[in-house]
């Protein structure tokens, strides 16, 4: 009976054994009952079915299209696998990029189709780079535009240090431009002074200005997101040479990293313009001197009127200068028509012009004065017949009663009294800030009223 036994165990050992030796296998299985049941059967496992592979994962992009704007970035991810893993390609790399982490920068309107290849499996994303439009926080409204920065004010093409470039002989024309994947800008200039290093203010994403020499040429824009810049040409020293074209051009405009986009924006605002003379300009707006140090454009009452109303200021304004006094640059007429002694102004469009002269023309006499001013009135009107026109007189109400003679019977201009403004002074004729800002806000009143009038 033992022996039966212990045989019988063996047995049993040797059926488990061979059962879990053909689980595995998928092989023949013969089972023992006793000595005489033989059972034959085959067992096989799903998965290892021949002909059928292994089930691989699934892979996709998380976005396979993109609408962008220039100099904005997106990042896309392939869905269960690390970006370092992925290998990122563009198609069009003028139009987007991608770096090693899927960071999509848009560079250009276009098309470009952005590919991930990971285990010999391409996945792909269609990018499209659009023109949109942004409002800062000063009430500026832009919209992407061709180039490396768009432009306002008294700009044009000058041959300089062996180049060709924008250039500008006015405090106060500004350029735009935004930027990405960059904390740091350099506005490179190129200049024709004479007299002292001008001084340039620039704005970001409508923040307050900040203003440095041309010389000190990087600027900070905080972080390497996508960032809107304002620049601002803001002092040329008043006895520079204009009518002579000494001034400031824009060489170039880089970011510090290679990662890092510039692309340009033009404000879609409407235009008040202002043709004028020192106080226009901004002289002594900061402090005595009669050098950039002590002028500023975006310290004048035509900055501070502009931004009460949410416009772009035009700049033409000039030392000394006058309706029938040239000054450091010319007359008014003159400023209207001509860039410089020998470039034409060109054309621009215009919602509101001031006129804000008179205060150089002591010396002149009346009737002088009256035919002046009516040409120039008439002229502005020639040139924006849509555009209506604020006569301002003086601070000082010199030739008031002559330029009120000089807009008579003209129905598209608006004598503005100014007797009653109350405006501080740094030196009993030029406004310093505050000053600047009561002029500003009380023309800006006038503007808005006049502008109201209109639409009804």
């Amino acid at each position: 009976m033992r022996g039966k036994k212990s045989d019988w165990g063996k047995r049993t050992v040797v059926f488990l054994l061979a059962f879990i030796v053909a689980a595995f296998s998928g092989g023949s299985l013969t089972a023992f009952a006793g000595d005489t049941t033989t059972i034959t059967g085959t067992i096989t496992d799903p998965a290892d079915t021949p002909g059928e592979p292994e089930p691989q994962p699934e892979y996709s992009l998380s976005k396979t299209s993109l609408t962008m704007a220039p100099a904005t970035t997106s990042t896309l991810k392939l869905k269960g696998v690390s970006a370092t893993k992925v290998k990122w390609k563009s198609s069009k790399k003028t139009v987007a990029t991608v770096d090693n982490k899927g960071k999509v920068t848009a560079r250009a309107k276009g098309t470009a189709e952005i590919r991930a290849v990971y285990q010999g499996k391409t996945y792909k994303c269609k990018v499209s780079v659009k023109y949109k439009t942004y409002t800062a926080k000063d009430g500026i409204t832009y919209k992407d535009v061709k180039g490396d920065f768009g432009r306002t004010g008294r700009w044009f093409k000058k041959s300089i240090a062996g180049g060709k470039y924008y250039f500008t002989n006015t405090g106060g024309s500004a350029i735009y431009f935004k930027v990405t994947g960059s904390k740091y800008i350099n506005v490179n200039f190129v200049q024709k002074i004479g007299v002292a290093t001008p001084y340039f203010a620039y704005s970001v994403d409508g923040e307050a200005m900040k203003r440095q020499k041309i010389n000190n040429s990087k600027i900070s824009v905080g972080n390497t997101k996508t960032h809107y810049v304002r620049l601002v040409v803001d002092a040329i020293a008043e006895q520079e040479n204009r009518w002579g074209e000494s001034g400031v051009g824009i060489k170039s405009i880089k970011p510090v990293t290679k990662e890092g986009v510039v692309t340009a924006i033009q404000p879609q605002n409407p235009t008040v313009a202002f043709y004028g003379d020192s106080i226009t300009e901004g002289v002594r707006a900061l402090n005595m001197a009669l050098l950039p140090s002590g002028t500023s454009a975006t310290h004048s009452y035509a900055w501070y009127c502009a931004e009460q109303l949410d416009m772009i200021p035009y700049y033409a304004g000039y030392g000394g200068s006058g309706i029938v006094k040239t000054g450091s640059f010319n007359t008014c007429y003159n400023a209207i028509t001509s860039f410089s002694s020998g470039r034409k102004a060109e054309k621009f469009d215009a919602d509101v012009i001031v006129v804000e002269h008179g205060t150089n023309d002591v010396d002149v006499s009346g009737s002088v004065f009256t035919s002046e001013y009516r040409k120039v009135l008439t002229k502005l009107h020639s040139d924006h017949p849509k555009a209506y026109i604020m006569a301002m007189i003086p601070l000082k109400q010199r030739h008031a009663q002559d330029i009120k003679d000089a807009a008579k019977g003209l129905k598209y201009v608006t004598v503005v009294e100014t007797a009653s403004w109350g405006i501080s002074y740094t030196d009993g004729l030029h406004p310093n800030t505050e000053g600047g800002k009561v002029m500003g806000k009380n023309l800006a009143k006038k503007i808005a009223s006049k502008r109201k009038a209109v639409l009804k």
